[in-house]
């Protein structure tokens, strides 16, 4: 092997202990911490709610185990030299090192696929009644499923024979691995988009206050980060697939580190927003601007309403947000208004179905009472306190 003096190095002597292990251990240690914590807590949100695991709920749990265990096995690499210069290796070590990154590189695509398929399943929980987002979600999730076997399986055998892959000194042949992480990171990057949006005609259509649309949108497309660190992991590929010095050169095994715990985490976040809503209600301006809202506009009704009670007319257009949108029902059903001046305390209800299947109810509870100034003064008389 030629070995080239640092410029750096004072007379020119051959240095070649420097590592870039710290960025497989800094990333591993937090999301060791923090993915776990995630997931737990979406577990324990769905059955604290009095809900049921679902298959959305056990996959996410299986893409976390995979998660881990890439977790695990790149700390071992490290500790083999994954990181620093091959030429201060033992064959034993780089044998290891050169190991434990091939089965990486498994376990990343198990858990990558994995989280991809724990997003569709949870579009089918919630999306299920729409006709087409539901076959789009079983497209899209035969799709993942069939892609991660292939894929599983064109990085176990990319060698022939297999060991070659990390035992780099013996004869056979591999596949060009630089083309195959980019058609791998082209396909995850596509398939990470169309998930993105594939709820996103049937959150715009929902008709409730925009505060409250723009925060359903913005959970939905947490996504985004994901695709973000994809896309960071594809200008590092070219890098450690071509380097003259690949244990060295690993910028890339950070990237995809990073993709894979982030992807859980996005994956996980709409599940627990309801705890952080109720643990940090300042963090959702949504949760009290609607309230702020709905209040707001009530007590126009009822001061729209008096005011033409006292006016003397009967016509009484009571308050419908997104007028023309919503349908009153009342009581009755026949949708006609009482004519009585003093009304009891009565539900008020509204009714709204979009063209995609989706029903929102709403109750509106309201008393007005109507009492004319100068008769009821003359009939009841004076009155002393």
């Amino acid at each position: 092997m030629l070995m080239l003096p640092r410029a750096d190095s004072p007379g020119g002597e051959f240095v070649y202990s420097e590592t870039n292990a710290a960025t497989v251990y800094i990333p591993v240690a937090v999301f060791l911490a923090v993915c776990p914590i995630i997931v737990f807590t979406r577990i324990w949100a769905r059955i604290g709610t009095g809900g049921k695991l679902g298959a959305d709920d056990y996959t996410i749990l299986l893409s976390l185990a995979f998660a881990l265990v890439s977790g695990a096995i790149m700390l071992a690499a490290c500790h083999f030299g994954y990181g620093r210069h091959a030429a201060t290796l033992s064959p034993d070590d780089k044998y290891q090192a050169f190991k434990y990154f091939y089965l990486c590189q498994v376990t990343y695509k198990a858990s990558i696929n994995s989280t991809k398929a724990s997003i569709l399943l949870l579009y089918l929980r919630i999306f299920g009644p729409t006709k087409w987002l539901r076959w789009a979600c079983r497209f899209m999730l035969m799709i993942i499923v069939m892609y991660c076997i292939a894929s599983v399986t064109a990085t176990i055998f990319q060698c022939t024979p297999v060991t070659k892959a990390f035992n780099k000194s013996m004869k056979g042949t591999c596949i060009n691995n630089g083309k195959f992480w980019y058609a791998n990171a082209g396909f995850s990057i596509t398939t990470d988009v169309i998930i993105l949006t594939l709820p996103m005609p049937l959150v715009y259509a929902l008709q409730v206050p925009r505060v409250q649309k723009a925060a359903l949108i913005m959970v939905f497309a947490l996504g985004a980060f994901v695709v973000i660190t994809s896309c960071l992991r594809v200008t590092t590929i070219d890098l450690q697939a071509t380097s003259p010095d690949p244990l060295y050169d690993i910028a890339s095994t950070m990237w995809t580190i990073i993709e894979m715990n982030v992807a859980i985490v996005c994956a996980c976040l709409p599940q627990i927003r309801p705890l952080i809503v109720k643990w940090f209600p300042r963090l959702m301006p949504s949760h009290y601007v609607n309230s702020r809202e709905r209040s707001d506009k009530r007590s126009a009704y009822t001061a729209s309403n008096l005011s033409k009670l006292n006016t003397g007319s009967n016509n009484r257009n009571y308050w419908g947000p997104e007028q023309g949108n919503w349908t009153r029902m009342n009581s009755a059903g026949t949708g006609q208004d009482s004519t009585n001046q003093t009304s009891e305390p009565s539900p008020e209800e509204y009714a709204l179905e979009d063209d995609k299947g989706l029903q929102i109810q709403k109750t509106v509870q309201y008393t007005v009472e109507y009492l004319p100034e100068r008769k009821s003064e003359m009939r009841s008389g004076p009155t002393t306190a």
